[in-house]
């Protein structure tokens, strides 16, 4: 059994997809219980309109709540939210503060969202540390952001991604840059990939960020 609580029940039923069933036992679980994880997956049903009707300024004013208690998602969804402007005012200068926040607690989505708020240097400096957590999203930012000054070293980080996860839109990518490059350019990038990879693998076994 999951858990006995309805939050507990709740965040089970949104791993099931059970929308409807979720938001039910969310509302009621947090009526007597300000758990940051309700507050985050709740947010999620609003906002993306599962379950019940789509509720932008509900779903934001739970990402906060939950943002508040410290969740590191709820973070990012609120820091995407401020930074649109949707459910809630325009802030450039909050969302950064939950980005670089989220970021610092390792979350990849936080560090792209960063990057696209930075400049060259920075966001470069953002999506390299996505990308050496094998976040897929970041290492394609990362080579499009390669592409024109290193193109053996975007090539390198598609490869890698298409080792570590078998990314499709990096596999295509990577088959593209490719057809423009010499063998020994192709076999610099291959190498340099593999090693970009078991770098990764080893990260994650160990832990480190």
């Amino acid at each position: 059994m999951f858990g006995g609580s309805k939050i507990d029940r709740g965040i089970e039923a949104f791993g099931k997809k059970d929308w409807k069933r979720a938001r039910r036992l969310l509302e009621e679980g947090l009526q007597d219980d300000d758990r940051a994880a309700g507050f985050y997956h709740l947010g999620q049903l609003y906002w993306r309109g599962l379950g019940g009707p789509v509720e932008k300024e509900a779903g934001v004013d739970c990402f906060a709540r939950a943002a508040d208690l410290g969740h590191v998602g709820a973070e990012v969804a609120y820091g995407i939210a401020l930074r649109s402007g949707v459910g809630t005012p325009k802030d450039d200068e909050r969302a950064y503060a939950l980005f670089r926040s989220a970021a610092g607690a390792g979350d990849r989505d936080a560090m792209i969202q960063l990057a696209t708020m930075s400049d060259p240097d920075d966001a470069r400096r953002w999506l390299l540390r996505a990308s050496e957590l094998g976040h897929a999203p970041a290492i394609l930012h990362l080579s499009d952001m390669l592409m024109d000054r290193d193109p053996v070293e975007a090539l390198s980080w598609l490869y890698a991604s298409v080792s570590l996860a078998g990314d499709d839109a990096a596999r295509e990518r990577a088959k593209a840059l490719a057809s423009e490059m010499s063998a020994k350019e192709i076999e610099a990038a291959q190498k340099a990939g593999r090693a970009y990879a078991k770098d990764i693998q080893q990260r994650v076994r160990e832990g480190r960020p």
